[in-house]
């Protein structure tokens, strides 16, 4: 009989804690807060050339994202023939990361090419998406198909106007200006309190204009999601202990029944 009250006792200590790590483990439900996490933007080369025929300006077989440059160029001045930046499929769908920044103030870098480079910064929170912006690191070397110019975007922020999702650009020479929006867009937030957002991608504003588009022709998608938090090791092992001692107790348990 002592057996098995022992037996019971270790059961319930174990469930116990057992239940303090599914709660470490489980997502705590918080308040929104400034966005966070990391942007996917996958543009298709075919569809975004074919939207952006500029035949006026002498560009008769469209524009293409032919490189991307990620955080770590956030100081590089982007033209024609910096080098670096990873190449893309000048006909396929290529997914770039560009993840959230974490600054609340805009970081300049005047010195960094003749535009200047800006780390844009994040001022939105997730539970009111109508103001603020989302800052996000990286840049695109935009080439016309036929070999004859040259563009490139960068320092992109995300802002909602007037219900309406816009990518921007920023430099020195334009200044802030819409480069492509997002139309079926998804938007929510989790029970961390953290955006997701999603939508397809047309061509709008000066960029628009600069490359004759399509502004209805789909180009693209983006997709904002929490960036992944792993679980640290010491956790995971902790949990292993647990479940070896409440597999034990159960077998010592029943052998004594």
């Amino acid at each position: 009989m002592s057996s098995l009250k022992n037996n019971s006792f270790k059961l319930a200590a174990a469930g116990v804690a057992f239940g303090a790590l599914t709660g470490l483990l489980a997502p705590a439900t918080a308040s929104a807060a400034q966005v966070t996490g990391n942007a996917t933007i996958t543009i298709d080369n075919t569809a975004f050339a074919a939207a952006s025929v500029n035949v006026p300006a002498g560009y008769p077989n469209g524009w293409i994202v032919t490189k991307h440059w990620g955080p770590s160029d956030n100081l590089l001045g982007i033209s024609g023939s910096t080098a670096g930046g990873t190449t893309l499929s000048t006909t396929g769908s290529t997914a770039m990361d560009f993840s959230v920044n974490t600054n609340t103030t805009t970081n300049s870098y005047p010195t960094a090419g003749t535009y200047g480079r800006t780390e844009q910064a994040t001022t939105m929170d997730a539970g009111n998406t109508s103001v603020g912006q989302i800052g996000l690191s990286g840049a695109w070397l935009l080439t016309s198909a036929g070999g004859s110019g040259v563009l490139a975007p960068y320092d992109f922020s995300v802002v909602k106007t007037a219900g309406v999702w816009n990518i921007k650009t920023f430099d020195n020479g334009f200044s802030t200006q819409n480069f492509l929006k997002l139309t079926d867009v998804s938007e929510s937030v989790n029970s961390n309190g953290e955006l997701l957002l999603s939508g397809n991608l047309k061509w709008t504003g000066l960029w628009a204009g600069l490359t004759g588009a399509n502004t209805n022709a789909v180009v693209g998608t983006f997709n904002l999601a929490p960036a992944a938090v792993p679980v640290p090791a010491a956790v995971w092992m902790f949990g292993t202990g647990l479940l070896g001692l409440l597999g034990a107790a159960r077998k010592k348990s029943a052998i004594t029944a």
